[in-house]
């Protein structure tokens, strides 16, 4: 639900607090034991509320250092903090009355766990999980868990020890700064139904949001939700249960919210730092893994050979032997518990693209990285069958079987190329989901490639068959048409030669015969000319021609209007499919669109010319067939590495090609 990396400025402050916290905590929890061991603590002293509270709220602020939810971070850190600093400040105070700073550390800490508390009640769930309120109308609800944090804080750090609900730890402590007066019970129960309606508005905000979700949000959101419920019935328990389990209780309420989140972040995506999660995982086992074996290999050393003389030498080394296989022994099994797969889904990605990348040839693809695609895509989520298909009918598919299938579009530059689809008969969770979709990102890159590289060759197949035809057409006319004519009449110029000597009459007659002939000959010949190249293009320019080829395709009833501006010297090619471009699209318009105007425009820019040929008639009908005129524009626009794009409605028809050319060299013929 939030993406990226945030700033580094920004991560700082709650890991600090949470890494603070999770310190503070551990440190508690030791002196909780010494005091415990020494009889210098008495019950309930709710250590296990604060030592619970502050690893798993601040291991998640650090855990979140990878994301972008900078608000949430810093909630969960100073959370972790207030209940971390509470234990070991109380636990500090309790080593004896001799400490030095005794009387206020035994103050803060008897005070400061509050704000966490009630962070968690009552202000924490307004942010889930995306760091802000639900809407700007939940701002009152804000106000009033902020005021209600404040004023149940500074309730139990005003209130004398003897007038609070557990006054047992601090027996015979003087509080500082008491205020007598907040010792009335109207002080309490003001502060405690102000913290109910807070948690009730918390609650609803969170309800209100799974409402509006949906999709895998709504999968993360339901985890939230429970975990949240979870956390508010526990702590509703230890007001009501005897002293003895309440303690119990109390530390148990600070386990089922950041357990749900952990849910939701695993299976569901949340925040994406699954990958971060991983790592940790990883990197906290293995060193438990290293102090583990280096203290039970110094252990049975001393034990065997009765002195530790030589032992931790030993234990070193034994560490450096076992160290990377067992890294990479943990990561291959943390990573399938987290991700689905041995490796994680960068990695997986990482060698995907690396695969396409060493590519050689459009038709390698075909045969053998779509193959591997879908093969990779198999085994990293454990699935029986996947299958590639793309929009020109090619198929790549690996294994085969039966399951619960799921199917996502290949999509390159918005658009739509193919489907990847997989089966597996455990079925698929959202993590499953989101990697698929990870993955069919890459195999799009390489089926655009194979749609681009097919649709290439059938281009240049086009273009060949194209030139091959109008040879065969040439090859036609001249040997039909023009070789004939020049034929016959070289017979007729042979006889009035033959004749010029003894019938000069006769051979005058021939002649006069053979002339007009000869312009006829002489008008197809022009004629095949004018084919290959309009003879007006090198007379008068493509500006002028343009002009005159509107003047010649107005009539009384549509006006052909041209506009354009000075042209740079063009190339041939550019020139010829610029003017036939206007030829067909102006002529279909006069022709069939009952138009008024049509106004054409060509503009030259850097280093592309833009025709466009824009109509007021009536549109084009919405199922009409694609007309041999049509094919004919987009093919000369495209063989030119262009762009050919029509627009119709009730308004108009709108023609648009997009000709690139490089610059003409000057003095280039």
């Amino acid at each position: 639900m939030t993406t990226g990396y945030p700033d580094r400025e920004d991560a700082v402050m709650g890991v600090v607090l949470g890494a603070v916290g999770v310190v503070a905590g551990l440190l508690g929890a030791g002196l909780h034991a010494a005091n415990a061991a020494a009889g210098r603590t008495s019950e309930p002293s709710f250590w296990l509320m604060g030592f619970a509270a502050s690893l798993a709220y601040g291991l998640g602020s650090v855990l979140l250092r990878r994301s972008d939810a900078t608000v949430l971070r810093n909630l969960m850190g100073a959370v972790a903090l207030a209940q971390g600093g509470s234990l070991l400040l109380q636990e500090y105070a309790f080593l004896g009355t001799a400490v030095p700073g005794r009387e206020w550390s035994l103050w803060l800490g008897s005070w400061c766990w509050a704000p966490g508390y009630v962070a968690i009640a009552a202000l924490l769930p307004l942010l889930l999980p995306e760091g802000r309120l639900p809407s700007p109308r939940w701002w009152p609800a804000l106000v009033l868990s902020t005021a209600t944090l404040l004023v149940v804080s500074v309730s139990w750090a005003l209130t004398p020890y003897d007038a609070q609900d557990f006054p047992e730890p601090f027996a015979g402590a003087r509080n500082p700064v008491a205020v007598e007066a907040m010792g009335d019970p109207v002080v309490w129960v003001v502060g405690g139904s102000a913290l109910v309606v807070a948690v009730l508005v918390a609650f609803t905000s969170l309800v209100v949001r799974w409402q509006g979700a949906v999709d895998v949000q709504r999968q993360q959101l339901k985890w939230v939700l429970l975990g949240y419920a979870g956390t508010v019935l526990l702590f509703g328990l230890a007001q009501v249960l005897p002293v003895a389990t309440t303690e119990v209780v109390a530390g148990l309420a600070m386990v089922p919210l950041p357990a749900a989140i952990g849910v939701a972040v695993l299976r569901h995506g949340l925040w994406e730092v699954d990958v971060v999660i991983s790592r940790s995982l990883v990197y906290g086992l293995l060193s438990a893994v290293v102090a583990g074996v280096y203290a039970a290999t110094v252990w049975f050393l001393g034990e065997v050979l009765g002195e530790s003389t030589g032992a931790p030498i030993v234990a070193t080394t034994v560490i450096a032997l076992l160290a990377l296989p067992a890294r990479t022994w943990l990561q291959r099994h943390v990573n399938r518990w987290v991700h689905g797969d041995a490796e994680e889904p960068y990695a997986v990605l990482a060698r995907l693209g690396d695969r396409l990348g060493s590519v050689a040839a459009p038709d390698e693809l075909v045969e053998r990285v779509l193959p591997s695609v879908v093969e990779q895509v198999a085994r990293s989520l454990r699935a029986q069958e996947a299958r590639l298909a793309l929009g020109d009918g090619t198929v790549a598919s690996y294994g085969g079987g039966a399951g619960e299938e799921v199917a996502v579009d290949l999509v390159y530059a918005g658009e739509r190329l193919g489907v990847l689809a997989v089966r597996r008969s455990a079925g698929f969770d959202d993590a499953d989901v989101r990697a698929l979709d990870r993955l069919a990102a890459q195999a799009a890159v390489a089926a655009h490639t194979v749609l681009l590289s097919r649709e290439a060759q059938r281009a240049r197949e086009a273009v060949v068959l194209a030139r091959e035809e109008e040879r065969r057409r040439l090859r036609r006319d001249l040997h039909d048409g023009v070789g004939p004519s020049l034929a016959a009449l070289a017979l007729h110029a042979e006889t009035a030669r033959d004749l010029a000597a003894e019938d000069p009459a006769a051979a005058v007659a021939v002649l006069d015969r053979l002339v007009p002939r000869l312009n006829a000959a002489v008008a197809d010949v022009r004629a095949l000319v004018h084919e290959l190249r309009p003879p007006t293009l090198d007379e008068l320019g493509l500006v002028t021609a343009v002009h005159a080829l509107a003047d010649r395709l107005s009539t009384g009833r549509t006006r052909v209007v041209a506009e354009v501006d000075a042209l740079p010297e063009l190339p041939a090619a550019v020139e010829v499919a610029a003017y036939h471009l206007v030829g067909e699209a102006a002529g279909n318009a006069v022709r069939h669109s009952g138009a008024s105007v049509v106004r054409v425009r060509i503009v030259a820019g850097h280093d592309a010319l833009e025709v466009t040929v824009a109509d007021d008639g009536t549109g084009l009908p919405q199922a009409a067939p694609t007309g041999l005129g049509m094919t004919t524009m987009r093919e000369r626009a495209e063989e030119l590495g262009g762009r050919f794009t029509l627009h119709s409605d009730d308004d108009g028809t709108l023609v648009t090609a997009t000709l690139p050319f490089a610059p003409v060299p000057v003095g280039a013929a």
